[in-house]
Protein backbone atom coordinates (compact mmCIF):
# COMPACT_ATOMS: atom_id res chain seq x y z
CA UNK A 1 0.00 0.00 0.00
CA UNK A 2 1.50 3.37 -1.04
CA UNK A 3 0.26 5.18 2.09
CA UNK A 4 1.70 2.56 4.44
CA UNK A 5 5.00 2.61 2.56
CA UNK A 6 5.15 6.41 2.83
CA UNK A 7 4.38 6.34 6.55
CA UNK A 8 6.97 3.64 7.14
CA UNK A 9 9.59 5.65 5.26
CA UNK A 10 8.84 8.86 7.18
CA UNK A 11 8.80 7.08 10.53
CA UNK A 12 12.10 5.37 9.78
CA UNK A 13 13.61 8.75 8.92
CA UNK A 14 12.32 10.27 12.16
CA UNK A 15 13.77 7.48 14.32
CA UNK A 16 17.18 7.74 12.67
CA UNK A 17 17.29 11.55 12.79
CA UNK A 18 16.11 12.33 16.33
CA UNK A 19 17.02 10.81 19.71
CA UNK A 20 14.38 8.55 21.36
CA UNK A 21 13.67 11.00 24.17
CA UNK A 22 12.89 13.83 21.76
CA UNK A 23 10.47 11.56 19.89
CA UNK A 24 8.80 10.43 23.12
CA UNK A 25 8.14 13.91 24.45
CA UNK A 26 6.99 15.17 21.06
CA UNK A 27 4.49 12.31 20.81
CA UNK A 28 3.25 13.05 24.34
CA UNK A 29 2.77 16.75 23.59
CA UNK A 30 0.99 16.12 20.29
CA UNK A 31 -1.32 13.56 21.92
CA UNK A 32 -2.17 16.04 24.67
CA UNK A 33 -2.85 18.82 22.16
CA UNK A 34 -5.02 16.69 19.88
CA UNK A 35 -6.72 14.47 22.43
CA UNK A 36 -7.36 16.99 25.19
CA UNK A 37 -6.78 20.64 24.33
CA UNK A 38 -8.34 20.64 20.87
CA UNK A 39 -11.41 18.69 21.98
CA UNK A 40 -11.83 20.67 25.19
CA UNK A 41 -11.58 23.95 23.27
CA UNK A 42 -14.24 22.80 20.80
CA UNK A 43 -16.59 21.91 23.65
CA UNK A 44 -15.90 25.25 25.31
CA UNK A 45 -16.62 27.12 22.08
CA UNK A 46 -19.85 25.18 21.79
CA UNK A 47 -20.77 26.34 25.31
CA UNK A 48 -19.90 29.99 24.67
CA UNK A 49 -20.89 30.55 21.05
CA UNK A 50 -24.05 28.46 20.87
CA UNK A 51 -25.79 28.86 24.25
CA UNK A 52 -29.22 27.79 22.97
CA UNK A 53 -27.79 24.53 21.59
CA UNK A 54 -25.82 24.07 24.79
CA UNK A 55 -28.86 24.56 27.00
CA UNK A 56 -30.80 22.03 24.94
CA UNK A 57 -28.18 19.31 25.14
CA UNK A 58 -26.54 19.87 28.52
CA UNK A 59 -27.32 17.20 31.11
CA UNK A 60 -27.63 19.77 33.90
CA UNK A 61 -29.51 23.07 33.90
CA UNK A 62 -27.99 26.30 32.61
CA UNK A 63 -28.15 27.78 36.12
CA UNK A 64 -25.69 25.18 37.42
CA UNK A 65 -23.08 25.64 34.66
CA UNK A 66 -19.60 26.96 35.62
CA UNK A 67 -19.14 30.72 35.68
CA UNK A 68 -16.62 32.51 33.46
CA UNK A 69 -14.44 33.02 36.54
CA UNK A 70 -14.45 29.28 37.21
CA UNK A 71 -13.66 28.54 33.57
CA UNK A 72 -10.66 30.91 33.58
CA UNK A 73 -9.37 29.44 36.84
CA UNK A 74 -9.72 25.95 35.40
CA UNK A 75 -7.88 26.95 32.22
CA UNK A 76 -4.98 28.52 34.13
CA UNK A 77 -4.68 25.58 36.53
CA UNK A 78 -4.76 22.90 33.84
CA UNK A 79 -2.40 24.80 31.53
CA UNK A 80 0.07 25.31 34.40
CA UNK A 81 -0.09 21.62 35.32
CA UNK A 82 0.49 20.57 31.71
CA UNK A 83 3.43 22.94 31.25
CA UNK A 84 4.97 21.89 34.57
CA UNK A 85 4.76 18.17 33.75
CA UNK A 86 6.22 18.79 30.28
CA UNK A 87 9.12 20.77 31.75
CA UNK A 88 9.76 18.03 34.31
CA UNK A 89 9.75 15.46 31.50
CA UNK A 90 12.23 17.59 29.56
CA UNK A 91 14.54 17.92 32.56
CA UNK A 92 14.55 14.16 33.15
CA UNK A 93 15.26 13.50 29.48
CA UNK A 94 18.05 16.09 29.47
CA UNK A 95 19.93 14.26 32.22
CA UNK A 96 19.77 11.03 30.20
CA UNK A 97 20.85 12.80 27.00
CA UNK A 98 17.40 12.04 25.56
CA UNK A 99 18.19 8.32 25.36
CA UNK A 100 16.19 6.82 28.25
CA UNK A 101 12.53 6.32 27.33
CA UNK A 102 9.53 4.49 28.76
CA UNK A 103 8.51 3.00 25.42
CA UNK A 104 10.10 1.17 22.52
CA UNK A 105 10.95 3.40 19.55
CA UNK A 106 12.01 1.10 16.69
CA UNK A 107 12.42 2.16 13.07
CA UNK A 108 9.37 0.15 11.98
CA UNK A 109 5.68 0.86 12.54
CA UNK A 110 3.65 -1.33 14.93
CA UNK A 111 1.52 -4.04 13.32
CA UNK A 112 -2.27 -3.85 13.55
CA UNK A 113 -2.25 -6.92 15.80
CA UNK A 114 0.27 -5.23 18.07
CA UNK A 115 -1.80 -2.04 18.24
CA UNK A 116 -5.04 -3.89 19.04
CA UNK A 117 -3.34 -6.10 21.64
CA UNK A 118 -1.72 -3.12 23.37
CA UNK A 119 -4.94 -1.10 23.27
CA UNK A 120 -7.10 -3.86 24.77
CA UNK A 121 -4.54 -4.66 27.48
CA UNK A 122 -4.11 -0.98 28.38
CA UNK A 123 -7.86 -0.34 28.38
CA UNK A 124 -8.58 -3.15 30.86
CA UNK A 125 -5.58 -2.32 33.06
CA UNK A 126 -6.40 1.38 33.08
CA UNK A 127 -9.97 0.62 34.13
CA UNK A 128 -8.78 -1.47 37.10
CA UNK A 129 -6.19 1.09 38.19
CA UNK A 130 -8.44 4.12 37.74
CA UNK A 131 -11.42 2.59 39.55
CA UNK A 132 -9.27 1.54 42.52
CA UNK A 133 -7.42 4.85 42.82
CA UNK A 134 -10.49 6.99 42.16
CA UNK A 135 -12.58 5.19 44.75
CA UNK A 136 -9.73 5.43 47.28
CA UNK A 137 -9.61 9.20 46.68
CA UNK A 138 -13.22 9.38 47.86
CA UNK A 139 -12.19 8.19 51.32
CA UNK A 140 -12.83 11.15 53.68
CA UNK A 141 -9.15 11.45 54.63
CA UNK A 142 -8.08 11.76 50.99
CA UNK A 143 -11.12 13.48 49.57
CA UNK A 144 -10.87 16.56 51.76
CA UNK A 145 -7.21 17.23 50.98
CA UNK A 146 -6.89 15.96 47.40
CA UNK A 147 -9.95 14.95 45.39
CA UNK A 148 -12.21 17.79 46.51
CA UNK A 149 -10.48 20.16 44.08
CA UNK A 150 -11.68 18.13 41.09
CA UNK A 151 -15.20 17.91 42.51
CA UNK A 152 -15.46 21.66 42.93
CA UNK A 153 -16.98 21.36 39.46
CA UNK A 154 -20.25 19.68 40.43
CA UNK A 155 -21.34 20.46 36.89
CA UNK A 156 -18.34 19.33 34.85
CA UNK A 157 -16.96 20.69 31.61
CA UNK A 158 -14.33 19.22 29.30
CA UNK A 159 -11.41 21.31 30.60
CA UNK A 160 -12.20 20.23 34.17
CA UNK A 161 -11.21 16.66 33.30
CA UNK A 162 -7.66 17.61 34.33
CA UNK A 163 -8.57 20.14 37.02
CA UNK A 164 -7.04 18.21 39.89
CA UNK A 165 -4.63 18.28 42.81
CA UNK A 166 -1.07 17.41 41.64
CA UNK A 167 -1.14 14.15 43.62
CA UNK A 168 -4.43 13.15 42.00
CA UNK A 169 -3.20 14.16 38.56
CA UNK A 170 -0.21 11.84 38.93
CA UNK A 171 -2.04 8.90 40.54
CA UNK A 172 -5.40 8.97 38.79
CA UNK A 173 -4.82 10.75 35.47
CA UNK A 174 -1.25 9.91 34.45
CA UNK A 175 -0.37 6.56 36.02
CA UNK A 176 -3.36 4.46 34.87
CA UNK A 177 -2.75 5.50 31.25
CA UNK A 178 1.06 5.51 31.12
CA UNK A 179 2.05 2.66 33.46
CA UNK A 180 0.38 -0.34 31.68
CA UNK A 181 2.07 0.23 28.32
CA UNK A 182 5.33 1.43 29.92
CA UNK A 183 5.62 -1.87 31.81
CA UNK A 184 4.89 -3.68 28.56
CA UNK A 185 7.55 -1.58 26.76
CA UNK A 186 5.02 -0.99 24.02
CA UNK A 187 5.72 0.73 20.72
CA UNK A 188 5.59 4.50 21.18
CA UNK A 189 2.92 4.81 18.48
CA UNK A 190 0.71 2.23 20.21
CA UNK A 191 1.00 4.37 23.32
CA UNK A 192 0.30 7.55 21.34
CA UNK A 193 -2.93 6.07 19.97
CA UNK A 194 -4.07 4.91 23.41
CA UNK A 195 -3.11 8.18 25.11
CA UNK A 196 -4.94 10.29 22.53
CA UNK A 197 -8.05 8.10 22.73
CA UNK A 198 -8.15 8.22 26.53
CA UNK A 199 -7.64 11.99 26.62
CA UNK A 200 -10.45 12.43 24.12
CA UNK A 201 -12.63 10.12 26.17
CA UNK A 202 -12.01 11.89 29.48
CA UNK A 203 -12.62 15.31 27.93
CA UNK A 204 -15.87 14.08 26.39
CA UNK A 205 -17.23 12.42 29.53
CA UNK A 206 -16.62 15.68 31.39
CA UNK A 207 -18.29 17.77 28.68
CA UNK A 208 -21.74 17.62 30.27
CA UNK A 209 -23.44 16.97 26.91
CA UNK A 210 -26.04 14.27 26.44
CA UNK A 211 -24.46 13.13 23.15
CA UNK A 212 -20.85 12.70 24.32
CA UNK A 213 -21.22 9.62 26.53
CA UNK A 214 -21.03 11.90 29.54
CA UNK A 215 -24.14 10.76 31.43
CA UNK A 216 -22.37 8.26 33.70
CA UNK A 217 -19.59 10.58 34.79
CA UNK A 218 -21.85 13.60 35.00
CA UNK A 219 -23.85 11.70 37.62
CA UNK A 220 -20.61 10.99 39.47
CA UNK A 221 -19.97 14.72 39.81
CA UNK A 222 -23.56 15.29 40.84
CA UNK A 223 -23.97 12.39 43.30
CA UNK A 224 -20.30 11.71 44.18
CA UNK A 225 -20.44 8.03 45.27
CA UNK A 226 -21.43 6.41 42.01
CA UNK A 227 -19.79 5.66 38.65
CA UNK A 228 -16.15 5.63 39.76
CA UNK A 229 -14.90 3.82 36.67
CA UNK A 230 -13.47 5.23 33.46
CA UNK A 231 -14.62 4.16 30.00
CA UNK A 232 -15.55 0.51 30.55
CA UNK A 233 -17.69 0.58 33.70
CA UNK A 234 -17.54 -3.16 34.47
CA UNK A 235 -16.16 -2.65 37.98
CA UNK A 236 -18.96 -0.22 38.82
CA UNK A 237 -21.43 -2.92 37.82
CA UNK A 238 -19.50 -5.57 39.76
CA UNK A 239 -19.27 -3.54 42.98
CA UNK A 240 -22.75 -2.01 42.77
CA UNK A 241 -21.64 1.59 42.21
CA UNK A 242 -23.22 1.97 38.78
CA UNK A 243 -26.25 4.20 38.17
CA UNK A 244 -26.74 4.07 34.42
CA UNK A 245 -25.56 1.69 31.75
CA UNK A 246 -24.66 -1.54 33.52
CA UNK A 247 -26.95 -1.38 36.55
CA UNK A 248 -29.72 -3.91 36.03
CA UNK A 249 -31.97 -2.31 38.64
CA UNK A 250 -31.50 1.22 37.34
CA UNK A 251 -30.12 2.53 40.63
CA UNK A 252 -26.65 2.45 42.11
CA UNK A 253 -25.72 1.90 45.72
CA UNK A 254 -24.50 4.61 48.03
CA UNK A 255 -25.62 7.50 45.86
CA UNK A 256 -27.44 9.24 48.67
CA UNK A 257 -24.37 10.53 50.56
CA UNK A 258 -22.26 13.41 49.32
CA UNK A 259 -18.75 14.08 50.59
CA UNK A 260 -17.99 17.42 52.14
Amino acid sequence: MPLLTTLTTHWSAITTTYPPGAIEITVAILSQLLGFWLISTLYLLLDLLYPSFSQTHKLQSSRSQPSRTAILLCFRTVATANLSSTLLHLVLLHFTNYKLTLFTIPSHLPTMREILSDFLYALVTREALFYTIHRALHHPLLYRHIHKQHHSFTTPMALAAQYAHPVEHLLANVMPIVLPLALRRAHILSFALFLTAMLLETASVHSGYDFAGARRHDLHHEKFRVNYGASVGVLDWLFGTDVVGWDRKGKGKGEEKKEE
